[in-house]
């Protein structure tokens, strides 16, 4: 599997989206448990179909992203790639006070994509951004995992005591 992965991401960024986007809705039509569920959480939400329907392309966008982002080139720099930030100029003043930034994230979007973009972008200036993760079960996907949120700008601390600890000394040092 790790092979793949790292097959899966020298193949150009666009024509994964493109293929994840097919897959997106190939799960959505094979998938009745999944559509049920997604349709549940998008009305409750207040989403129209219309609305709604795009994510469905872009939940298998954003999985065929990870190849890339897990495997791709240690010097392989992700900004290029950032369309657009919003918000940047009052994370950077936050920042800029020193005291402790906390980003929340939902699990929803390329919340991977985030953490190594930010830590990219600020870590000259503010050091690495400290991440919190769960450690994957399967052993393939930790091996695979392990190294790919090794990243300029990233330091990850797995969600337990000793992680929190580690992100609470982060803080209160005026990190991120």
């Amino acid at each position: 599997m790790i092979f793949l992965f790292r097959l899966l991401a020298r193949v150009p960024l666009r024509f994964m989206h493109a293929l994840g986007a097919l897959l997106g809705w190939l799960v959505w039509w094979l998938a009745p448990t999944y559509r049920r569920r997604f349709v549940t959480n998008a009305e409750t939400a207040g989403f129209t179909p219309a609305q709604y329907r795009p994510a469905i392309a872009a939940a298998g966008a954003m999985a065929a992203e990870l190849p890339w982002l897990w495997s791709r080139p240690r010097g392989e720099s992700l900004l290029p790639r950032i369309v657009r930030w919003e918000g940047v100029a009052e994370f950077e003043a936050a920042l800029a006070v020193r005291k402790g930034v906390i980003l929340i994230s939902p699990h929803v979007g390329s919340w991977e994509t985030l953490g190594q973009a930010v830590g990219e972008r600020f870590v000259a200036q503010y050091g690495p951004i400290t991440a919190l993760f769960r450690p994957a079960r399967k052993k393939w996907m930790a091996a695979l995992i392990s190294g790919s949120r090794d990243r300029p700008g990233l330091q990850t601390l797995p969600t337990s005591v000793a992680g929190v600890r580690g992100l609470m000394r982060t803080l209160r040092a005026g990190g991120y």
